[in-house]
C-alpha cells in the first residue's frame, strides 16, 4: 500500500481510500482483449467490491481491494498476460500506434533507469494529433505534431495552457524532451517548477514556438476511422465507473473484437468490428447502461470519487451527477465539474462550471461558461442536501 505524498496507486502499491485500497493500471496499447478485459473485470468482482474506473486520462482502475485480496488480484491480472501495466510510460491517443518519438522516449527512460528518480505523478504526452486528440490532458512534457510535420514542446499544463518552449523536426523535439527527462530525474520534481533560466536554456536550438490551434475536445464516443482503413467503436463509463458484471457483459456480446483500448474521458474503443455488428454492440453497451451517443448529458459532467469511496468527500457526487444528467443539466456548452471537497479532483479542461463541497457549505464558480439560472439554483439545492445528508449519517 502507497502512502507516499503525490504518490499514484499501481498493481503492486495500491492507495488507501474510503472504500479501501485502489489500484490503477495502464495496459500497453493492443495489450487489451475483450477476454482479457473480461478477466481484469472478474477478478475485480472476486477481489474488490465490483466497480471498475476508466479515468479522464484513460486508466484503469479497480476500487474496493483489501490488504488480504490485493495481492491476489496482482497475481491474476499478471496471469493474463497483459505487459508493463504501470510505472513510466508516454501517453498516445488511442487511434492510432504510439508514433517513434513515444518510443523513442520510453526506450531511453527504461535504457537510463529513469523512472523511480522522477516524481510519481510525471508524464509526457505524445500527440500526432486526430479525431482523439490529447490537448486536455496535462503533462510535464508536451509534444504535438504540426500539420506541416514539425513538432512543438511545451512543459507543465495542456494544450492551452503549456508554456510552449519552441518547436523543430522530430529528432531536434525528441532529444529536448530527454533533456527535460533528465533534470526532472535529478531533482525529482516537475517540470511546471522549472526556473526561468532553466525554460530559457531549453528553447536554445529550438525555432520559436508556433501557435497551437485550439481543438475541439471529443468524447470517444460513436464510429472513428483508423489509419489501416479499419474502424472504432467508441463507447463511454458514464461518469467514468462501470460495474464488473456489465463490462463482462459487454466482453462477451463483443468477443470479435479485435482488441479494446482505453481512452481520454473514460472511453472504450472496440477496434475488428465490421459494420454491420457496430450496431449490434452499441445497443448491447446502450442496455447495459453506458454512453453510446454524443449528445448523452453524462459526456458533458466530470464528477470525482464521491463518498463513500473518497474519505474526504463531504457529499456522494456520482450520485448528482446522474441527478443532473437525468434533469438534462449541461447543455453540452460546457463541462460540469462536481468535487465533493477541495482537492478538485477530476477538473476538466475547457469552460467549466465547478460545485465544490468546502467546509460548511458548496461553493460554485465558473470558467468560460454561463450556466443558467436554473442549473445554478439545482446544483447549490441538491449540493447542500447531500453534503447536510453524508453529515447527518456520518454524525
Amino acid at each position: 500500500m502507497t502512502m507516499r505524498r503525490g504518490a499514484c496507486p499501481t498493481l503492486s502499491a495500491p492507495m488507501e481510500t474510503g472504500d479501501g485500497l485502489l489500484a490503477r493500471i495502464a495496459p500497453a496499447h493492443g495489450a487489451l482483449t475483450p477476454e482479457k478485459l473480461a478477466g481484469i473485470a472478474k477478478a475485480a468482482g472476486r477481489h474488490g467490491n465490483g466497480i471498475l474506473e476508466v479515468t479522464a486520462r484513460g486508466k484503469l482502475q479497480i476500487r474496493g481491494l483489501t490488504a488480504e485480496s490485493a495481492p491476489l488480484f496482482a497475481t491474476e491480472i499478471n496471469a493474463l498476460e497483459l505487459g508493463a501495466v504501470d510505472g513510466f510510460a508516454v501517453e498516445t491517443p488511442p487511434l492510432a500506434p504510439p508514433p517513434p518519438l513515444a518510443k523513442r522516449i520510453n526506450a531511453y527512460v527504461a535504457a537510463h533507469g529513469l523512472g523511480p528518480s522522477l516524481a510519481p505523478k510525471v508524464s509526457v504526452t505524445v500527440d500526432c494529433s486526430g479525431a482523439l486528440h490529447l490537448d486536455a490532458i496535462s503533462a510535464d512534457i508536451k509534444l504535438i505534431m504540426a500539420d506541416d510535420g514539425q513538432w512543438l514542446i511545451g512543459i507543465g499544463g495542456n494544450g492551452a495552457t503549456a508554456q510552449w518552449l519552441g518547436s523543430g523536426d522530430e529528432q531536434t523535439i525528441g532529444t529536448a524532451a530527454l533533456t527535460i527527462l533528465d533534470l526532472l530525474a535529478e531533482s525529482g520534481g516537475r517540470a511546471r517548477d522549472f526556473a526561468q533560466a532553466q525554460k530559457d536554456a531549453l528553447r536554445a536550438g529550438l525555432e520559436p514556438a508556433v501557435q497551437h490551434p485550439a481543438r475541439v475536445d471529443s468524447a470517444p464516443v460513436g464510429r472513428f476511422a483508423l489509419k489501416d482503413g479499419g474502424s472504432a467503436l467508441g463507447i463511454a463509463l458514464p461518469f467514468g465507473q462501470v460495474a464488473a458484471d456489465a463490462l463482462v457483459a459487454l466482453c462477451e456480446a463483443a468477443p470479435d473484437a479485435r482488441e479494446v483500448r482505453l481512452a481520454p474521458r473514460s472511453g472504450l474503443l472496440l477496434t475488428g468490428l465490421d459494420g454491420a455488428r457496430h450496431e449490434e454492440v452499441f445497443q448491447a453497451a446502450h442496455a447495459l447502461g453506458f454512453v453510446t451517443q454524443g449528445d448523452d448529458p453524462r459526456l458533458f459532467i466530470a464528477a470525482c470519487a464521491g463518498a463513500p469511496a473518497c474519505a474526504s468527500a463531504r457529499f456522494d457526487a456520482k450520485a448528482l451527477a446522474a441527478e443532473a444528467a437525468a434533469a438534462g443539466l449541461p447543455d453540452g456548452s460546457f463541462r460540469l465539474h462536481l468535487s465533493a471537497c477541495e482537492k478538485g479532483c477530476a477538473q476538466p479542461a475547457g469552460p467549466v462550471v465547478n460545485l465544490i463541497a468546502v467546509e460548511g457549505c458548496c461553493t460554485l464558480s465558473c470558467v468560460g461558461a454561463k450556466p443558467s439560472g436554473r442549473l445554478r439554483t439545482f446544483l447549490i439545492e441538491r449540493g447542500e442536501t447531500l453534503r447536510a445528508a453524508l453529515l447527518r449519517k456520518s454524525g
